[in-house]
């Protein structure tokens, strides 16, 4: 990606901007917010991310609108057509694209490093200030605007600079209000700045290749920086566990290492069941370096479902990961199964649905969750299942005696 953007920089700066550029920069602006809308979407599921977004989306357009048409807080500036349709003839649609991933970097960022509300606050106009020193240059030198009196750093006026201070204060107390609202469950995630990072890479090396020593060397600063906070702070949503109550209910959610241990609460999960055309059931044996039953033989598949996710799609996205299977109908099959088991002191205590499905394909499983799989025909696996020596895991073996009770099951494996 950085070499991508680092060559559409260049000619940037390098060739000049053609007729058809005002149909692709609108475009451009959408997908570097997309990194900032999936997370947004990951953090607070559909609809409050849409609100979130959309709220901080109309807070940018109407500031920017104030700012063309009485000059305050930026100063007076003008659009050029280059961005996009222009909404009543003043700011383009796409600022809402533009300001808003920014502004969540910049949140992000502040929200990892500093638990104050106040330093907050303060932190993130300074980072959406710094944002601008990066870009701005780089878009008055290409007619993206301007400023009718120019300005001392590169075209751009002091008023502007101080006009982002405000904004970002103003934009600040708006996400603090919003996210106090929403009460989201998941630490509030540091992918929500990947926009930022690649907006401020292209404008940094833009800078550079069009001779704006300042900005390309902040520009340079800003992205160290943001990817050290980064992959300081960075966790996987599949990797946080959806603890619920006994309505299921969600709570909260921990890191699957914290949330397993010897007195884990109840948690979001699933299993799933493939069979073949034989008959033949699809066992895995769990990888050797998990936390939980290492090594273990046990069902096709199972794993937790993220927060704001279905239980089918998680059934289907962990599929896909631990074997490398897709294109599979999985039928619900037990959906208000649960159970509670422990081995080595660690403790399951889940909510687990069940599905089953069937194919025929061969899967490929992913090694550091799978270290063997086999087939095998299913009144033999339930034999094995109901010896008392049974290696077979806890919850596949409840699993398989209500699974077995199905008659519609028992049809489908007679064909």
């Amino acid at each position: 990606m950085a070499v991508f953007l680092a060559i559409g920089a260049f000619f940037m700066a390098n060739v000049p901007m053609p007729p058809w550029s005002k149909y692709i920069s609108p475009i451009n602006i959408v997908l570097f917010a997309l990194p900032s809308l999936w997370a947004v979407r990951r953090w607070l599921g559909w609809r409050d991310g849409a609100i979130f977004f959309g709220v901080l989306g109309l807070y940018a357009l109407a500031i920017e609108t104030s700012a063309i048409i009485t000059g305050f807080p930026y100063g007076h500036f003008a659009y050029a057509e280059h961005l996009g349709y222009r909404l009543f003839g003043y700011a383009p649609w796409t600022v809402a694209f533009a300001w808003t991933p920014l502004a969540l970097g910049a949140y992000a960022i502040a929200r990892n490093i500093s638990g104050s509300r106040i330093a907050r606050l303060i932190l993130i106009p300074v980072l959406l200030t710094l944002f601008d020193v990066v870009l701005d240059p780089g878009a008055v030198y290409l007619g993206f605007w301007k400023y009718p009196e120019g300005g001392w750093f590169y075209g751009v006026p002091w008023s502007n600079f101080a006009g982002w201070l405000l904004s970002g204060f103003i934009g600040a107390v708006l996400i603090e209000v919003m996210v106090a609202r929403f009460r989201p469950l998941l630490p509030t995630p540091v992918q929500l700045s990947i926009s930022s990072i690649f907006t401020v890479f292209f404008w940094a090396v833009f800078a550079f290749f069009a001779s704006m020593e300042e900005p390309a060397l902040l520009g340079t600063l800003l992205v160290f920086g943001m990817v050290v906070i980064y992959r300081r702070f960075h966790y996987r949503f599949d990797d946080m566990v959806v603890l619920v109550d006994e309505d299921n209910n969600p709570i909260r959610t921990e890191q699957k290492l914290i949330a397993h241990n010897g007195y884990t609460q109840l948690h979001r999960a699933f299993s799933v069941f493939l069979f073949n055309s034989k008959g033949e059931l699809l066992l895995q044996q769990r990888a050797f370096g998990k936390k939980t039953w290492p090594g273990i033989w046990s069902n096709s598949c199972c794993g937790h479902v993220m927060l704001h996710e279905t239980v089918a799609a998680a059934a289907k996205r962990r599929v896909r990961y631990e074997l490398g299977l897709s294109g599979i109908g999985l039928i619900l099959a037990l959906p208000d199964f649960r159970y509670i088991a422990e081995m080595n002191g660690i403790v399951e205590n889940e909510i687990c649905p069940v599905f089953i499905g069937f194919t025929d394909k061969e899967p490929q499983p992913n090694p550091e969750e799978v270290a063997a799989v086999r087939w095998q025909p299913w009144d033999e696996f339930l034999a094995d299942a109901r010896r008392p020596d049974t290696e077979l895991s806890p919850w596949c073996i409840l699993e398989a005696e209500q699974l077995a009770e199905l008659p519609e099951l028992e049809g489908k494996l007679r064909r």
